[in-house]
């Protein structure tokens, strides 16, 4: 059995299949895609907004606990809403970034403590994603027997760089986000050859989020400030090229850290998950 649990914007987790919240049915593993009509062939196709329905019992041993159970859903899950953060259903491994925009009780008694809760989970971005994470550091590349060659040749790649590299195990292209950690100066990485350029000066304490759903360049300094970076981007090569599927070399001067997300994307989520952590 997968694990099914629901995470709010704070990190506040509802295990969907354990008491006193059951899972009885949800509308997960379906999906449609919308599609254009152009001179009666199809033409592109996209993704519009979903409700998905769902069926939860709530139960517990003792009124107070009852009730209580039934606050604490509310109040987790309407957090979101309110702030306008997504929540996550979680199902095994992967996600689905999430609001819960509907609550309807039925079959519930004054003197059982049992309800039916129908609720309906709204999302803008019909995926789910699974996260694969993958951290460089300086120290790491200082350890190998390249020794001093990483910084006496900044891209040329000694062998310890090379050896390097990231899997994207998707059937496509994937997404990502990457990290880039200061104090450097126009860092420059390689994934599968394409190469990921910024033009801009990172001091300690600062670093520089490139996201390429978002198409967003974003330098966020010491004290935290998000500065749009958009421009400083190469423009020659683009800094949003999605990973390609497969075994992707990473290159880098290694005289920086930096962290990448792929991000795993499917219409519907993976059977037989593993659970997530």
């Amino acid at each position: 059995m997968m694990d099914i649990f629901y995470e709010n914007s704070m990190g506040e987790r509802l295990n969907l299949l354990s008491p006193p919240y059951m899972l009885q049915t949800g509308e997960f593993f379906d999906y449609k895609w919308a599609y254009d009509i152009k001179e009666k062939k199809i033409g592109a196709f996209s993704k519009e907004i979903e409700d998905k329905p769902a069926l939860l019992s709530i139960l517990n041993y003792g009124k107070e606990s009852y009730y209580d159970a039934i606050n604490h859903f509310s109040e987790v899950t309407e957090q979101d809403v309110l702030q306008q953060k997504y929540g996550k259903l979680y199902i095994g491994d992967m996600y689905l970034q999430c609001y819960i925009t509907a609550s309807s009780k039925t079959d519930w008694e004054n003197d059982i403590e049992l309800l039916d809760n129908e609720i309906t989970i709204t999302t803008d971005y019909p995926f789910w994603i699974k996260e694969h994470a993958y951290s460089f550091k300086t120290k790491d590349v200082t350890q190998t027997n390249n020794k001093r060659y990483a910084y006496r040749y900044a891209y040329r790649y000694a062998n310890g760089l090379m050896n390097t590299a990231v899997i994207n195990e998707h059937y496509t292209d994937c997404n990502f986000k990457m990290v880039v950690y200061g104090p450097i100066t126009d860092p420059l990485v390689y994934i599968g050859g394409h190469p990921y350029l910024v033009n801009i000066i990172l001091t300690e304490g600062e670093y520089l989020e490139i996201d390429s759903a978002a198409e967003t360049v974003v330098k966020v300094t010491a004290f935290g400030e998000r500065v749009n970076a958009f421009h400083n981007r190469s423009f020659i090569h683009s800094v949003f090229e999605p990973v390609h599927p497969g075994r992707q070399l990473i290159g880098w001067s290694g005289r920086f850290d930096f962290d990448l997300t792929l991000y795993e994307e499917r219409s519907e989520p993976k059977w037989g998950s593993r659970a997530a952590g």
